[in-house]
């Protein structure tokens, strides 16, 4: 018979859990292998959140959903890329820099503004993180991005100059929801903020 294993009585998350999410991304247990060409790559291309509040439940759900796909689909044998990125972009990150500094965008300087909006994105993504780690969800660290990167634009726009040369992108007339107040067009998500 093998040796008795003693467990503690009570399960403490707080001392347990830390340790073996600093052992998974220790060991690159989640990471992708760009090296093997054995294994069917799966790719979970996951919208990024915006990182203007705090991880919610809306994303918590949504997340579980990727994370179970992912570990599915690890233990069916698959390579699987599953990124984390930040769209620090758009109105969500604006609207809160605006109310958090009770300014305006056009109140200012340009540079100043994109300043804050950095600031906030940046601490915003710390925060979110921390909470995804804390999850344990089997993201691939080694592959986040965030949309305000220099080297994420180069790809996005290589992407489009690609898809351009295939016939894949047109310009064409549609509606937009104008808002006055932003002076842009904004999504049908964006229209009762």
């Amino acid at each position: 018979m093998g040796k008795k294993v003693e467990f503690p009585r009570d399960y403490d998350p707080k001392e347990v859990e830390p340790r073996w999410q600093e052992f998974w991304e220790r060991e690159g247990i989640y990471r992708f292998d760009w090296e093997d060409t054995e294994k069917p790559v799966f790719a979970i291309d996951t919208p990024p959140p915006y990182p203007s509040g705090e991880f919610h439940m809306g994303n918590v759900l949504n997340w579980t959903y990727f994370d179970v796909v992912a570990r599915y689909k690890r233990m069916r044998g698959f390579n699987v890329l599953f990124p984390q990125g930040w769209d620090c972009h758009g109105l969500p990150t604006e609207v809160r820099v605006e109310q958090k500094h009770g300014i305006t965008k056009t109140q200012v300087p340009p540079e100043e503004f994109r300043r804050l909006c950095v600031e906030f994105v940046e601490e915003n993504i710390r925060a979110m993180k921390k909470v995804i780690k804390r999850l344990g969800y089997s993201i691939d660290w080694s592959l986040e991005y965030k949309t305000m990167d220099p080297d994420y634009w180069r790809r996005t726009q290589l992407s489009f100059v690609l898809l351009y040369k295939k016939g894949l992108i047109y310009r064409g007339k549609h509606p937009v929801n104008w808002c006055p107040r932003c002076g842009t067009a904004i999504a049908d998500a964006e229209v009762e903020h």
